[in-house]
Order: structure tokens, then sequence, then C-alpha cells
């Protein structure tokens, strides 16, 4: 079995996911991971694909590129090695955070999360425009390896977020078990 990331990114239209998906059916592959999202207008789509050790980077790209001609999209095609067992162990928390937005949220929560061995396995943030202001979210989905460590990160979570000015708040997660 050979493993391709994909991804595609361009302006939002009905039948992306459709128009990809079927030209990554058509050559019998599979999708093994996947995150898509609309984007300030633009849909961008990353993709962890499972095919046969005969399909190749350039015959992925070609069929999803004769698919989607009209719709604009950056397609990327990369070989990647198999599956990687990424480490999300530990306890799983919810970091939410909420302010005015300005430049160095994102770096200053992330560094907080780096230093206390917080893996991020999810983030998404989006600006919220009101009429007097432009409110900035932002949820992560974190693993805490060692969650006697917890008390220390709200602390330093804390400390960062009165810093940038934003509210911060982190809360157990209730991940989904299959």
């Amino acid at each position: 079995m050979s493993r391709f990331v994909l991804t595609a990114v361009g302006p939002d239209s009905y039948g992306i996911v459709a128009r990809v998906t079927s030209a990554l059916a058509e050559l019998s592959c599979n999708l093994a991971d996947s995150t898509m999202s609309n984007l300030s207008g633009h849909f961008a789509m990353i993709l962890v694909v499972d095919g046969s050790p005969d399909i190749d980077e350039k015959s992925i790209y070609n069929a999803v590129q004769s698919r989607c001609a009209e719709l604009s999209l950056l397609v990327d095609v990369k070989r990647i090695d198999g599956y990687v067992d990424y480490d999300l162990d530990g306890d799983r928390f919810v970091v939410s955070v909420y302010g005015t937005d300005r430049p160095g949220i994102v770096a200053g929560i992330c560094e907080v999360l780096a230093a206390h061995h917080a893996n991020i396995y999810d983030l998404t943030t989006r600006v919220i425009d009101t009429e007097s202001t432009s409110i900035y979210t932002m949820v992560l989905e974190v693993a805490l390896k060692d969650p006697s460590g917890l008390a220390k990160l709200e602390s330093a979570l804390s400390l960062k977020s009165s810093e940038l000015g934003v509210s911060c708040s982190i809360r157990s997660s209730d991940s989904d078990e299959l």
C-alpha cells in the first residue's frame, strides 16, 4: 500500500469535496485521515490517502485536476511514510481563547502549551467582526501526558492570556471513543 498527503485549496464552491473524493475513489484510494474547512471564503482540505502500490503522486494529482479543473484549486500530492504512531497519550483538554484580535495570540498560547508538553492535535481560529471591533476566537484540543502538571499549565495560561489581553479557559475533553 502507498500513502500520500493531498492538499487542496481554492475559492469555496459547491462540489469540491464530492469531486476530489470521487477522483480518489476512481483510483481505488481510501481516505485514511482528513480535515477540511472553509477559511475566509476559501475551502481547504488536507487528506491522508491510501492507494495501491502502483499509484503515484502524478496519477492522483492528474485525477483530481481533471475532475476539478474549473474550480481553481491549488493541489499538491506528496508520498509519505506509512502510519506514524504520534503520541496523544495523556488526558485530553479543550483550551478556549477569546479576545480582541491582535498579532501574537496563537504564538503566545502555543508557546505556553509547548513549554508544558501539551500536544496540540487540533486548533481552530476565527475572527468575528462586530461593529466596533474584531473578536478573535481560538479553540485547541490538546493532550497532556502528565495531568499532574495541569495546575501549572492553567497558571501559565492565565498569566499569558493576561499579557495578551484575552480570556482563556481549559476544560477536560470528552473524547469520542469507538
